[in-house]
Protein backbone atom coordinates (compact mmCIF):
# COMPACT_ATOMS: atom_id res chain seq x y z
CA UNK A 1 0.00 0.00 0.00
CA UNK A 2 1.07 3.57 -0.75
CA UNK A 3 0.04 6.65 1.22
CA UNK A 4 -0.92 9.40 -1.21
CA UNK A 5 -0.97 12.86 0.33
CA UNK A 6 -1.61 16.33 -0.96
CA UNK A 7 -3.39 19.64 -0.55
CA UNK A 8 -6.45 21.21 -2.14
CA UNK A 9 -5.99 24.89 -2.99
CA UNK A 10 -8.19 27.66 -4.32
CA UNK A 11 -7.21 28.03 -7.96
CA UNK A 12 -4.75 30.87 -8.52
CA UNK A 13 -4.05 31.43 -4.82
CA UNK A 14 -2.45 29.91 -1.73
CA UNK A 15 -5.82 29.52 0.02
CA UNK A 16 -6.22 25.99 1.37
CA UNK A 17 -9.70 24.46 1.23
CA UNK A 18 -10.88 22.52 4.26
CA UNK A 19 -13.68 19.98 4.05
CA UNK A 20 -13.15 19.23 0.36
CA UNK A 21 -14.07 15.72 -0.78
CA UNK A 22 -11.22 13.96 -2.62
CA UNK A 23 -11.97 10.90 -4.75
CA UNK A 24 -9.30 8.57 -6.13
CA UNK A 25 -10.23 6.06 -8.85
CA UNK A 26 -8.38 3.27 -10.63
CA UNK A 27 -10.60 1.22 -12.93
CA UNK A 28 -13.53 0.13 -10.77
CA UNK A 29 -11.69 0.88 -7.52
CA UNK A 30 -12.86 4.02 -5.74
CA UNK A 31 -11.52 5.56 -2.53
CA UNK A 32 -12.63 8.74 -0.76
CA UNK A 33 -11.25 11.07 1.86
CA UNK A 34 -11.82 14.62 3.10
CA UNK A 35 -9.33 17.46 3.59
CA UNK A 36 -8.55 18.58 7.12
CA UNK A 37 -8.55 22.12 8.53
CA UNK A 38 -5.36 22.91 6.58
CA UNK A 39 -6.69 21.58 3.29
CA UNK A 40 -4.45 18.50 3.46
CA UNK A 41 -5.48 14.92 2.74
CA UNK A 42 -3.97 11.46 3.09
CA UNK A 43 -5.28 8.24 1.60
CA UNK A 44 -3.89 4.68 1.49
CA UNK A 45 -3.95 3.22 -2.03
CA UNK A 46 -2.66 0.21 -3.89
CA UNK A 47 0.28 0.72 -6.29
CA UNK A 48 -0.53 1.99 -9.77
CA UNK A 49 -1.92 5.04 -11.56
CA UNK A 50 -4.83 6.71 -9.82
CA UNK A 51 -7.03 9.59 -10.96
CA UNK A 52 -7.78 12.24 -8.32
CA UNK A 53 -10.77 14.59 -8.35
CA UNK A 54 -11.67 17.09 -5.61
CA UNK A 55 -15.08 18.63 -4.91
CA UNK A 56 -16.34 21.32 -2.58
CA UNK A 57 -19.72 22.91 -2.10
CA UNK A 58 -18.71 26.40 -3.29
CA UNK A 59 -16.42 25.25 -6.13
CA UNK A 60 -16.49 23.55 -9.49
CA UNK A 61 -15.16 19.97 -9.45
CA UNK A 62 -11.44 19.86 -10.21
CA UNK A 63 -10.06 18.51 -13.44
CA UNK A 64 -9.05 14.82 -13.17
CA UNK A 65 -5.40 14.48 -12.19
CA UNK A 66 -3.54 11.24 -12.89
CA UNK A 67 -0.79 10.25 -10.48
CA UNK A 68 1.48 7.21 -10.80
CA UNK A 69 2.18 6.28 -7.20
CA UNK A 70 5.14 4.12 -8.26
CA UNK A 71 6.97 7.10 -9.79
CA UNK A 72 5.55 10.23 -8.18
CA UNK A 73 5.92 10.22 -4.41
CA UNK A 74 5.60 13.99 -3.97
CA UNK A 75 2.70 15.97 -2.58
CA UNK A 76 -0.35 16.13 -4.83
CA UNK A 77 -1.75 19.59 -5.52
CA UNK A 78 -5.37 19.90 -6.61
CA UNK A 79 -6.85 23.29 -7.53
CA UNK A 80 -10.52 24.18 -7.26
CA UNK A 81 -12.13 27.13 -9.03
CA UNK A 82 -14.77 29.06 -7.16
CA UNK A 83 -18.30 28.95 -8.47
CA UNK A 84 -19.06 32.17 -10.27
CA UNK A 85 -22.13 33.74 -8.74
CA UNK A 86 -23.70 36.87 -7.35
CA UNK A 87 -22.68 37.72 -3.80
CA UNK A 88 -25.91 38.35 -1.86
CA UNK A 89 -25.23 39.37 1.72
CA UNK A 90 -28.79 40.51 2.43
CA UNK A 91 -30.28 37.33 0.99
CA UNK A 92 -27.78 35.26 2.96
CA UNK A 93 -28.73 37.02 6.20
CA UNK A 94 -32.39 36.27 5.57
CA UNK A 95 -31.61 32.63 4.83
CA UNK A 96 -29.44 32.40 7.96
CA UNK A 97 -32.25 33.79 10.13
CA UNK A 98 -34.69 31.34 8.52
CA UNK A 99 -32.36 28.49 9.50
CA UNK A 100 -32.26 29.73 13.11
CA UNK A 101 -36.06 29.92 13.21
CA UNK A 102 -36.35 26.44 11.68
CA UNK A 103 -33.98 25.00 14.28
CA UNK A 104 -35.97 26.67 17.06
CA UNK A 105 -39.24 25.26 15.69
CA UNK A 106 -37.67 21.82 15.37
CA UNK A 107 -36.59 21.91 19.02
CA UNK A 108 -40.07 23.03 20.10
CA UNK A 109 -41.68 20.28 17.99
CA UNK A 110 -39.32 17.66 19.39
CA UNK A 111 -40.01 18.64 23.00
CA UNK A 112 -43.76 18.88 22.33
CA UNK A 113 -43.91 15.42 20.75
CA UNK A 114 -42.01 13.86 23.63
CA UNK A 115 -44.35 15.50 26.12
CA UNK A 116 -47.39 14.32 24.17
CA UNK A 117 -46.03 10.83 23.51
CA UNK A 118 -43.57 10.07 26.30
CA UNK A 119 -41.18 7.20 25.77
CA UNK A 120 -41.12 4.26 28.13
CA UNK A 121 -37.36 4.55 28.48
CA UNK A 122 -36.20 6.37 31.57
CA UNK A 123 -33.97 8.67 29.53
CA UNK A 124 -37.01 10.00 27.67
CA UNK A 125 -36.06 8.93 24.16
CA UNK A 126 -38.01 6.82 21.72
CA UNK A 127 -36.15 3.53 21.42
CA UNK A 128 -38.82 1.42 19.70
CA UNK A 129 -39.51 1.21 15.97
CA UNK A 130 -40.94 3.10 14.12
CA UNK A 131 -40.62 6.09 16.48
CA UNK A 132 -36.91 5.28 16.71
CA UNK A 133 -36.59 6.09 12.98
CA UNK A 134 -38.35 9.41 13.52
CA UNK A 135 -35.89 10.15 16.32
CA UNK A 136 -33.00 9.59 13.90
CA UNK A 137 -34.57 11.82 11.24
CA UNK A 138 -35.11 14.69 13.66
CA UNK A 139 -31.58 14.54 15.07
CA UNK A 140 -30.13 14.26 11.57
CA UNK A 141 -32.10 17.34 10.56
CA UNK A 142 -30.90 19.17 13.69
CA UNK A 143 -27.32 18.29 12.80
CA UNK A 144 -27.47 19.61 9.25
CA UNK A 145 -29.25 22.79 10.40
CA UNK A 146 -26.50 23.48 12.95
CA UNK A 147 -23.87 22.80 10.27
CA UNK A 148 -25.56 25.21 7.83
CA UNK A 149 -25.99 27.92 10.47
CA UNK A 150 -22.27 27.82 11.26
CA UNK A 151 -21.18 27.49 7.63
CA UNK A 152 -23.41 30.25 6.24
CA UNK A 153 -22.44 32.49 9.14
CA UNK A 154 -18.84 32.04 8.05
CA UNK A 155 -19.79 32.77 4.42
CA UNK A 156 -21.52 35.99 5.47
CA UNK A 157 -18.53 37.08 7.54
CA UNK A 158 -16.25 36.44 4.57
CA UNK A 159 -18.73 37.97 2.08
CA UNK A 160 -18.83 34.68 0.17
CA UNK A 161 -22.55 33.89 0.21
CA UNK A 162 -23.77 33.40 -3.36
CA UNK A 163 -27.38 33.30 -4.46
CA UNK A 164 -26.73 30.23 -6.61
CA UNK A 165 -25.66 28.23 -3.55
CA UNK A 166 -29.11 28.29 -1.93
CA UNK A 167 -30.31 25.37 -4.05
CA UNK A 168 -27.43 23.22 -2.77
CA UNK A 169 -28.04 24.26 0.85
CA UNK A 170 -31.74 23.39 0.62
CA UNK A 171 -30.86 20.10 -1.07
CA UNK A 172 -28.58 19.22 1.86
CA UNK A 173 -31.27 20.10 4.41
CA UNK A 174 -33.85 17.91 2.66
CA UNK A 175 -31.72 14.88 1.82
CA UNK A 176 -29.25 14.66 4.73
CA UNK A 177 -31.77 13.35 7.32
CA UNK A 178 -32.67 10.50 4.94
CA UNK A 179 -28.98 9.72 4.41
CA UNK A 180 -28.48 9.77 8.18
CA UNK A 181 -31.32 7.26 8.59
CA UNK A 182 -29.77 4.91 6.02
CA UNK A 183 -26.29 5.28 7.57
CA UNK A 184 -27.60 4.61 11.09
CA UNK A 185 -29.44 1.49 9.90
CA UNK A 186 -26.21 0.25 8.29
CA UNK A 187 -24.09 1.07 11.32
CA UNK A 188 -26.57 -0.61 13.66
CA UNK A 189 -25.68 -3.91 12.00
CA UNK A 190 -22.10 -3.67 13.27
CA UNK A 191 -20.28 -2.80 16.46
CA UNK A 192 -18.48 0.53 16.26
CA UNK A 193 -15.04 0.65 17.88
CA UNK A 194 -13.13 3.92 18.18
CA UNK A 195 -9.47 4.18 19.22
CA UNK A 196 -8.92 7.20 21.47
CA UNK A 197 -5.72 9.25 21.51
CA UNK A 198 -4.83 7.51 24.76
CA UNK A 199 -4.91 4.18 22.92
CA UNK A 200 -8.04 2.97 24.70
CA UNK A 201 -10.87 1.38 22.73
CA UNK A 202 -14.38 2.85 22.91
CA UNK A 203 -17.24 0.63 21.74
CA UNK A 204 -20.50 2.29 20.61
CA UNK A 205 -23.77 0.38 20.78
CA UNK A 206 -26.52 2.00 18.71
CA UNK A 207 -29.16 0.08 20.66
CA UNK A 208 -28.50 2.67 23.39
CA UNK A 209 -30.77 5.60 22.49
CA UNK A 210 -28.30 8.15 23.82
CA UNK A 211 -25.62 6.83 21.48
CA UNK A 212 -28.17 6.68 18.66
CA UNK A 213 -29.11 10.36 18.81
CA UNK A 214 -25.49 11.46 19.24
CA UNK A 215 -24.37 9.51 16.15
CA UNK A 216 -27.38 10.79 14.18
CA UNK A 217 -26.54 14.39 15.06
CA UNK A 218 -22.84 13.97 14.22
CA UNK A 219 -23.66 12.40 10.85
CA UNK A 220 -26.04 15.27 10.09
CA UNK A 221 -23.25 17.81 10.59
CA UNK A 222 -21.15 16.16 7.85
CA UNK A 223 -23.22 16.04 4.63
CA UNK A 224 -20.30 15.53 2.23
CA UNK A 225 -18.50 12.72 4.14
CA UNK A 226 -21.92 11.16 4.81
CA UNK A 227 -22.68 11.09 1.09
CA UNK A 228 -19.26 9.52 0.41
CA UNK A 229 -19.99 6.81 3.00
CA UNK A 230 -23.38 5.99 1.45
CA UNK A 231 -21.90 5.98 -2.06
CA UNK A 232 -19.03 3.65 -1.10
CA UNK A 233 -21.41 1.30 0.69
CA UNK A 234 -23.79 1.25 -2.27
CA UNK A 235 -20.97 0.31 -4.65
CA UNK A 236 -19.82 -2.50 -2.39
CA UNK A 237 -23.35 -3.88 -2.09
CA UNK A 238 -24.26 -3.61 -5.77
CA UNK A 239 -20.78 -4.22 -7.18
CA UNK A 240 -21.30 -1.20 -9.42
CA UNK A 241 -18.40 0.53 -11.11
CA UNK A 242 -17.66 4.22 -10.72
CA UNK A 243 -19.02 6.29 -13.53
Amino acid sequence: MFTASGTVYRSGSKERIEGASVKATKGTQVEHTTTDDDGDFRIDLEPGTWTFVAMHEDSFPSKPKEVDLMQDSGSIRIDLSRLQGTEEGRLGQGFWIALLVTLGLLIALYVGLHLAFPAKAAIGLWDQDPLRFFEVLMWGLAGVLVYKIIKIGWYLRSQKFYREGIVMHIGHIITTPLLVLVAVLLLSLATLSITLTSGNQLTLDLSDSRILVAVSFLLGTSPWPLWDFIERTAKRVTGGADQ
